[in-house]
């Protein structure tokens, strides 16, 4: 029997053999889908250009800015909700529609007030990834066990020493696990953000080669997007097993 990996990996080979079939016998226009090959030989040579890196890296760039904002105000948000339960019941039900709100719709309004540029793009991913950490705190200080609140009561420790040596550290693995979901969606925020009005970024390269009809380009570099995504999750999910958190 196959493992679960590989039988993906056979899965996904089909796949990629099917579409570059599909796309040879012309059963589709050139300028709606390119063979895999294409688009591997398109990536390829847009990662030699430097106009193509500097996009990434400011794609990237932002991506961290959102995630490390985002966990900062999520775990600090988190913290002060579990220490007061009225004004936690009181949000609860928008945190529990929180994703289902048209948040993109603010970003005109981001644009004006923040000018356009990175600030409102680090902003709508902070906003998108910030409830997926403040969600993962809520979830670990909510399961701290009963015997490490004993054991603050008895050495009688302050509330910042009680966060920092006990329970921070004994929910960072439902921390870790807001952060993890939180780039995910910081990802989705800022290539949307750029494909409107960002100066750079993949986003606005890949919106770029869209309208300029280069559709060869356009598809590497939602290749190279796709393998710069599944490297990042790759790595983080790879993390949270070495500290053993749960997956997501």
């Amino acid at each position: 029997m196959f493992s679960p990996h590989a039988r993906r990996l056979v899965a996904l080979a089909v796949l990629v053999v099917a579409l570059e079939a599909v796309c040879r016998a012309h059963l589709v226009r050139p300028t709606d889908l390119v063979p895999p090959t294409i688009m591997l030989r398109s990536m390829a040579a847009a990662l030699t250009e430097p106009v193509t890196l500097y996009n990434v890296w400011q794609t990237l760039s932002s991506v961290a800015a959102s995630v490390v904002i985002a966990a900062v105000a999520g775990v600090a948000a988190g913290i002060v909700l579990h220490a007061l339960p009225r004004l936690r019941q009181a949000c609860e039900p928008f945190i529990a529609s929180y994703y289902a709100l048209p948040l993109f719709a603010l970003y005109p309004l981001l644009v004006v007030i923040l000018g356009v540029g990175t600030a409102p793009i680090v902003f709508t991913g902070t906003l998108y990834a910030a409830m997926s950490v403040l969600i993962g705190t809520l979830s670990g200080l909510d399961h701290v066990p009963p015997v490490l609140r004993k054991v603050a009561k008895v050495h009688r420790l302050g509330a910042f020493r009680r966060l920092a040596s006990i329970y921070i550290p004994s929910c960072s693995r439902e921390i870790l696990g807001g952060i993890t979901l939180g780039v995910s969606y910081a990802f989705v925020a800022v290539i949307a953000s750029e494909f409107l009005l960002a100066p750079a970024g993949i986003g606005h390269d890949i919106a770029d080669s869209y309208m300029s009809f280069k559709i060869e380009r356009m598809y590497g570099l939602m290749l190279a997007l796709l393998m710069l995504v599944f490297l990042v999750n790759t790595m983080l999910r790879h993390l949270r097993a070495r500290i053993g958190a749960p997956a997501i």
